[in-house]
């Protein structure tokens, strides 16, 4: 079926390349965007970006809320093929959103940020095309950066197990790690893929 294309400001999930800065308090480097094909079907291009209205305000938000500022973004750039940004987190003490966050970046638990852009014209983009004509995606061209946000990705039970070792509420933890519905599928096939293989195994040891 055609792709039309959505309302904007226009969200892309992207996942993240963390790179934690030691020699920086709370620092993390990260890719931003590139230019490969999102889940979406979409691409968007790296020198389209245009960052001047981002780079006055430039806080880092948590899901995409403006009323949850985790820290901010003193460096973002594109390089080559890809947006680059350095990140730091709220000072220890100033946000007890951040501190949490902080510590679920650092242990390697949340690692996905978003980005949320608009275009200004049907002039940015265009339509990408399949063998047969249909509109699978769209090429952003020229696209205005609105805000960075730190994401949940889909949790397993070690992330969750993790998670609570480092004594952070449940609410946070709901919030952060929530089971997406492929996640809770998996889960589920696996839970009957084991329990017909007890069956089977039932079976195959009965008396005959």
């Amino acid at each position: 079926m055609d792709r039309t294309i959505g309302d904007f400001p226009h969200v892309i999930h992207r996942t993240a390349s963390l790179d934690i800065d030691e020699t920086q308090e709370r620092t993390v480097r990260f890719v931003a965007s590139d230019e490969t094909v999102d889940r979406y079907g979409d691409v968007i291009m790296a020198d389209g970006w245009q960052l001047d209205q981002f780079a006055r305000n430039p806080i880092f938000l948590w899901m995409h809320s403006h009323a949850a500022p985790i820290g901010t973004v003193p460096e973002i750039k594109v390089w080559g093929q890809r947006l680059l940004a350095r990140v730091k987190f709220a000072a220890p003490g100033v946000s007890e959103l951040a501190d949490s966050l902080w510590a679920l970046v650092k242990a390697q638990v949340l690692r996905a940020v978003s980005v949320g852009f608009t275009v200004n014209s049907e002039k940015d983009f265009e339509p990408i095309r399949d063998d047969n004509d249909r509109v699978t995606g769209f090429r952003y061209l020229r696209q205005e950066l609105l805000e960075l946000s730190l994401v949940s990705v889909p949790a397993n039970p070690n992330a969750l197990a993790l998670a609570r070792s480092l004594k952070l509420s449940e609410p946070l933890i709901a919030t952060a790690l929530p089971l997406d519905a492929s996640v809770i599928a998996r889960q589920g096939e696996a839970r009957r893929r084991i329990q017909r293989l007890r069956v089977r195994g039932y079976q195959l040891s009965a008396p005959r």
